[in-house]
C-alpha cells in the first residue's frame, strides 16, 4: 500500500505541475492579446461595460457611419473606412478637412474648378461621380433591413436617403422612436448627441488629438467643410439590438442583412466571458502550479521517469518529432489566413517584391498569442530539458552514432574531418551568398526571404561545427585521460581504471588499458602472496630455529668455560662461538623483515631530535669506528632537527646504515654522516666508497642480497632490508643510490614536529638491540 500511495502521489504532483503551467500559458497568450487591443474592441475598458453603447468600438462605428452618410449626401465615395483625408505614420490618425463631394482618384478637387478641367478628365470625373452613387445606393441598401440603426440623410432640405420607414425620427427636434436610446444629429457644422435623454460632451476642449474618443467633424482643428454644411444626418441605434434578417427566396434564402451592432453587442458579451473564463484558468493555474512546486521531491521522481523515457529514444527522433510539434501550429494558422489578413499580404509582398520589416509582426504576434502554441513550445523545450540534465550526451545516442560507433577509431576520425571542412566550407558560402544578393539586387526584393533562408543555414552549420569542435575538445581531454592513466599504471597504481562513457571514442582502448591494469594487478597481488607465504615459511623456520639454537649457545657457554681443554679444542669452542651468534642474529633480522613486510612490526611514534639520535648511534659505534680502516666524518647541524619516528627503529636503522659503511668501504678511504633540514624534509645520509665494484641495475634493498656475491665475511643481506623496512614503518622514506663505486643511503622524515621532554633520551638505553 506504501508502494502505490507513492507512486499515485508522483503522479499526482507532475499532473497538478502540468496543468497549472499549461492553464497559465493557455490563459497568458489570450490575456495579452486582450491588453494589447487596448481602444480597440475588445479593450480590458470596453469589456465590463454593461452598454454596448460604451465602448469604443460602438464611438468608431458612428463616426465611421457618419462619415459614410455625409459622403451619401455630397456624391463622394463611400468605399474607404474614413472619408476624411487620412495617414497612418506610426500611431496617429492625421486629419483635415476636405469636401466630401469632390474626392477624384486620391485628389481633393476644389469646388468650381471641375470647368477647368480637359475633356478626358471631366470624362473621367463624370465616371467616378456615378460610380460614387452607384456604391452610395448599394449601401444603403445594405443597411435599409438594419433597424438596429435608423438614420435620415437630406441636403439642401430633401431627404436623400433613410431607413426610418415611418418611423418618428427628428435629429433637430431630438425625438426618438421606442426602443432606441442613442441619437446622433450633424446640423451641418457640428454633432450633438443624446444618450437616454443626456446630452454627451464630445467635443472636450474642442480640439481632436490621437486620444480622443469620438471621431467626429466640428472640432476647431476639424471642421466639417463647406461641402458638409449642406447636408443633415440623424442618426438613431437601439438599445438592445436584436438580428435582422432579409428573405431572398428567388436566389440564395435568407440572408444577414448587415447587423453590425447586433454581432458588436453579442460580440462585447462573448468578449466578457472569454475574459472571465481566462481568469477563471489564470487562478486555477496558478493554484495546481504552487501545489505542484510544492511536492517537490515527487515531481523530481516524475521527471527522472520522463527523463528515463526520452532516453531510449534516438535522437533523430526527438529532433523529427521537436520540428513536427513546431511545424503543425505554424501551418495552420497559415491555413487560417490563406485567403486574408496577414498570409495574403505575405503573399502578395513575395509577389511583387515589396518586403518591409514588418511583414512578418503581426504573424509572429499571431503564433505566440495562440492559445496552444505557447503552451506547447514550453513544453517543448521543458523535456529537451529534462532529457539534457539527466541523460548526458543526449546527442550520442542517435543512429548515426550508434553506426559511427562501429567503424575504426581511425575512419571515425578522418570521417569526422571531412564533415568539419564541409561544414566551414558551407558556413562560408551560405554567408556569402546574402551579402551578394544584396549587392546586386538589393533589400527591398525576393533577396530577403533567400537570404534569410541563408542565415537559418549558417545557423544550422555554425551549430554543426560547435558540436564537432565539442567532440574534439572531448576526445583530445579522453586522450590526455588516457595518457596519464598509462603514465600511472607504469607508476605502480593499479587499483583505479579509466572509467569513459561508452560512446565515448576511446571507449574500447580504456577498457582494454583497464583489462590490462587489472591483468597486472592480479599478477603483482599473486607475487606479493608468494612473497608473504616466503616470508612466513622462512620466519616459521627461524621460530623453530630459536630453541635448538639456544641450547646450543648455552652449551658454548659452558665450554668456554671448562679449564683444562686443548688448544684445538678451545678452537673449536671459539669457532662455534662465533657461527652461533651470526646463526641468532640471522634468525632474527629474518624475524624482524618477516613482520615488517607483513604489517605486524610493533611501532612507538613519538618526537625525537634526530641529529642527536644520530650522535648518539656514532658514539655507540665509536670502538668499532675506530678500529675500522676509514675515517668517518659526520656533518650534523648543533640546533635540533625533529621528526616523529620510532627511536629504537630508528636507532637500529642507522647502526646498520653505518655497519654496513663500516664493513665494505675502501680501505684509507672516508665515510660522511651528514643531516639537514630543507622545505621541511629532514634528509639523513650516509656515503663510502666501496671496496667492490657495484653492479648496475641491482636493488640493494632486497632481502638477501649482497654487493658482491662472493663475499664470505659473515653478512646476511638483510642489513639494508631491514633498514628500509624499519624507515618506511616509521613513515619515512629509504633510498639507496650509487655512482660508479659510490654508494649512497638516505633516509627522509618530515620535518617540525613538536619535540618531546625525553626527544633526546638514549634508544640504546631503552631497548638496545641484539647482536
Amino acid at each position: 500500500m506504501d508502494t502505490k500511495s507513492k507512486k499515485w502521489k508522483v503522479i499526482l504532483s507532475f499532473a497538478c505541475f502540468f496543468f497549472g503551467v499549461s492553464l497559465l500559458l493557455c490563459s497568458i497568450g489570450p490575456a495579452v492579446q486582450m491588453a494589447r487591443r487596448g481602444g480597440e474592441a475588445w479593450g480590458v475598458r470596453d469589456v465590463f461595460s454593461d452598454d454596448y453603447q460604451d465602448t469604443q468600438a460602438f464611438r468608431n462605428e458612428i463616426s465611421n457611419r457618419l462619415e459614410q452618410l455625409l459622403a451619401m449626401a455630397a456624391g463622394g465615395p463611400v468605399d474607404s473606412w474614413y472619408g476624411y483625408s487620412s495617414e497612418y505614420p506610426g500611431s496617429g490618425l492625421l486629419l483635415s478637412s476636405v469636401e466630401y463631394g469632390d474626392w477624384g482618384f486620391g485628389t481633393v478637387v476644389a469646388q468650381g474648378t471641375a470647368e477647368d478641367l480637359s475633356a478626358e478628365e471631366k470624362e473621367e470625373y463624370e465616371r467616378a461621380r456615378k460610380e460614387w452613387a452607384r456604391s452610395a445606393r448599394e449601401l444603403a441598401d445594405l443597411w435599409a433591413n438594419d433597424k438596429n440603426m435608423l438614420y435620415s440623410v437630406s441636403r439642401d432640405g430633401s431627404v436623400k436617403y433613410t431607413n426610418a420607414g415611418g418611423l418618428q425620427l427628428d435629429g433637430a427636434a431630438g425625438k426618438l422612436p421606442d426602443g432606441y436610446n442613442f441619437l446622433l444629429y450633424f446640423d451641418g457644422e457640428k454633432v450633438t448627441v443624446q444618450k437616454d435623454g443626456q446630452v454627451l460632451d464630445i467635443y472636450g476642449d474642442g480640439y481632436y488629438n490621437d486620444e480622443t474618443d469620438w471621431c467626429l467633424p466640428g472640432y476647431k482643428n476639424f471642421p466639417a467643410g463647406e461641402d458638409a454644411a449642406k447636408s443633415r444626418v440623424t442618426i438613431a441605434c437601439a438599445a438592445d439590438p436584436i438580428l435582422y434578417l432579409v428573405g431572398n427566396y428567388g436566389a440564395s434564402g435568407g440572408a444577414d442583412g448587415c447587423n453590425t451592432f447586433y454581432w458588436m453587442e453579442k460580440n462585447l458579451r462573448d468578449a466578457r466571458l472569454e475574459y472571465l473564463f481566462g481568469a477563471a484558468a489564470l487562478a486555477a493555474g496558478l493554484v495546481l502550479l504552487v501545489a505542484g512546486l510544492a511536492m517537490r521531491r515527487s515531481r523530481r521522481q516524475a521527471e527522472a521517469a520522463i527523463a528515463r523515457v526520452l532516453g531510449k529514444l534516438w535522437f533523430e527522433c526527438k529532433l523529427l518529432l521537436t520540428l513536427l510539434a513546431l511545424a503543425l501550429p505554424v501551418s495552420s494558422i497559415c491555413l487560417q489566413n490563406w485567403d486574408s489578413g496577414w498570409w495574403q499580404e505575405v503573399t502578395y509582398a513575395f509577389s511583387y517584391g515589396e518586403i518591409y520589416p514588418g511583414l512578418f509582426t503581426y504573424a509572429l504576434w499571431d503564433l505566440f498569442t495562440s492559445t496552444g502554441w505557447l503552451c506547447g513550445l514550453f513544453w517543448i523545450v521543458w523535456l529537451w530539458i529534462c532529457d539534457l540534465r539527466r541523460n548526458p550526451r543526449v546527442w550520442r545516442h542517435s543512429l548515426l552514432s550508434t553506426w559511427g560507433m562501429k567503424r575504426p577509431l581511425q575512419k571515425r576520425l578522418v570521417r569526422r574531418s571531412w564533415l568539419m571542412a564541409a561544414a566551414a566550407i558551407g558556413l562560408a558560402v551560405a554567408a556569402a551568398q546574402p551579402l551578394a544578393l544584396f549587392a546586386a539586387s538589393g533589400a527591398d526584393s525576393w533577396a530577403l526571404p533567400f537570404a534569410a533562408v541563408c542565415g537559418f543555414l549558417c545557423l544550422l552549420l555554425a551549430g554543426a561545427l560547435v558540436l564537432f569542435l565539442r567532440n574534439e575538445r572531448e576526445l583530445a581531454q579522453d586522450m590526455g585521460s588516457l595518457v596519464e592513466q598509462i603514465a600511472s599504471v607504469r607508476a605502480g597504481n593499479l587499483s583505479l581504471p579509466l572509467e569513459l562513457p561508452a560512446d565515448a571514442d576511446l571507449a574500447a582502448a580504456a577498457k582494454d588499458l583497464a583489462e590490462i591494469q587489472q591483468g597486472m594487478g592480479t599478477a603483482l597481488e599473486e607475487r606479493i602472496k608468494s612473497e608473504r607465504m616466503k616470508v612466513e615459511l622462512i620466519a616459521n623456520v627461524s621460530h623453530d630455529i630459536k630453541t635448538p639454537l639456544t641450547s646450543i649457545i648455552g652449551y658454548i657457554e659452558l665450554l668456554k668455560r671448562e679449564d683444562g681443554l686443548p688448544p684445538h679444542v678451545q678452537d673449536y669452542v671459539r669457532i662455534l662461538d662465533q657461527k652461533s651468534l651470526r646463526l641468532k642474529t640471522m634468525v632474527q633480522d629474518v624475524v624482524e623483515v618477516s613482520k615488517a613486510a607483513s604489517g605486524q612490526l610493533p611501532v612507538h611514534l613519538k618526537s625525537l631530535d634526530l641529529g642527536k639520535l644520530l650522535r648518539q648511534t656514532l658514539a655507540d659505534m665509536s670502538a668499532q669506528i675506530d678500529a675500522a680502516p676509514v675515517t668517518v666524518r659526520a656533518e650534523i647541524p648543533d640546533g635540533p632537527v625533529a621528526i616523529r619516528a620510532d627511536g629504537e627503529r630508528l636507532y637500529r636503522v642507522f647502526q646498520n646504515l653505518i655497519q654496513n659503511a663500516l664493513q665494505y668501504s675502501l680501505a684509507g678511504s672516508r665515510v660522511h654522516v651528514s643531516l639537514s633540514e630543507q622545505d621541511g624534509v629532514a634528509c639523513a645520509s650516509v656515503k663510502n666508497t666501496s671496496a667492490a665494484e657495484l653492479p648496475d641495475g641491482m636493488d640493494f634493498t632486497e632481502r638477501f642480497v649482497r654487493g658482491d656475491p662472493s663475499r664470505t665475511d659473515g653478512g646476511s643481506g638483510l642489513g639494508l632490508s631491514i633498514a628500509r623496512s624499519f624507515t618506511e614503518a616509521c613513515g619515512g622514506r629509504f633510498a639507496v643510490g650509487t655512482d660508479a663505486d659510490l654508494f649512497v643511503a638516505t633516509v627522509e622524515f618530515a620535518a617540525g614536529a613538536p619535540l618531546e621532554e625525553d626527544a633526546g633520551a638514549d634508544p640504546a638505553q631503552e631497548k638496545a638491540p641484539q647482536e
